[in-house]
């Protein structure tokens, strides 16, 4: 069966293009010529305008982001999409909302993608770097719990609102400085001295900033990394979306 692939992006355009590009190039190397090339996966993209809603989600209206997200979902939905990938962390914070609105739609959660991997490590506790409503709210750790694993953040909210200032002022608008990559790295190393064997990082921008060649000591996940291979597998049929979710919603 064919899957027309839905990406909701623009949070920010910066991951929509890593996705873009990086579920081209997994699937097109998966797959045989047809005419004269491999062809392209059946995709259809929505990019929502970041500024607003990063100002909803700063000022924590969280039904509000949510109701601005799923308008871009909906517009995926006519296009005639059955399954949905959120280029974003964050933005998986709509996923309740298009589940209602949408129930036939499938979601490869990007929590249940890094979970996945998680449990292949061993692995029951890990640390979590992303924006504040990422790192603060429930709604990524809750999914992970669904998974039996335990979410750690970084301690100090100076810290955690230092990562948000990064994430929208620099890595959102493609920059990225010595001393912000210092920062999260020394937030990482921080988690890793309360225990914890890996870190997700839960911004799909960070993973741009910070590679695992600069934490040697514990595993880092690259959230959307993660996600684009699963992505890509599922697309290739080498993969289905309810392989990766939680043992209470198979």
């Amino acid at each position: 069966m064919s899957v027309h692939l839905g990406i909701l992006t623009g949070i920010s355009y910066v991951s929509g293009l890593d996705y873009y590009r990086g579920i081209h190039e997994r699937v097109l190397a998966g797959k045989a010529v047809g005419h004269l090339m491999p062809p392209n996966p059946p995709l259809t993209m929505v990019s929502v305008d970041c500024d607003e809603y990063a100002f909803h989600l700063t000022n924590r209206a969280f039904d509000q982001v949510a109701s601005f997200l799923l308008a871009g979902v909906d517009k995926l939905v006519a296009a005639g999409c059955d399954l949905l990938v959120i280029a974003s962390n964050t933005g998986h914070i709509c996923v309740p909302a298009v589940e209602v609105a949408h129930p036939d739609l499938r979601v490869l959660h990007i929590a249940d993608c890094s979970a996945y991997q998680l449990k292949q490590l061993g692995i029951g506790q890990v640390g979590l770097v992303g924006t504040q409503p990422t790192m603060e709210e429930s709604y990524l750790h809750d999914r992970l719990a669904l998974h039996g694993i335990t979410t750690v953040i970084p301690d100090e909210a100076s810290v955690r609102e230092e990562i948000y200032r990064i994430i929208y002022e620099e890595l959102s608008l493609n920059e990225f400085r010595p001393e912000s990559r210092a920062t999260v790295i020394g937030a990482i190393r921080a988690l890793g001295a309360q225990g914890v064997e890996a870190c997700i990082l839960g911004c799909t921008e960070i993973e741009l900033l910070v590679k695992q060649q600069d934490v040697p000591e514990l595993v880092l996940l690259p959230s959307a990394e993660i996600h684009i291979q699963f992505t890509s597998d599922i697309l290739l049929g080498s993969l289905s979306a309810e392989e990766v979710l939680p043992p209470t919603q198979l």
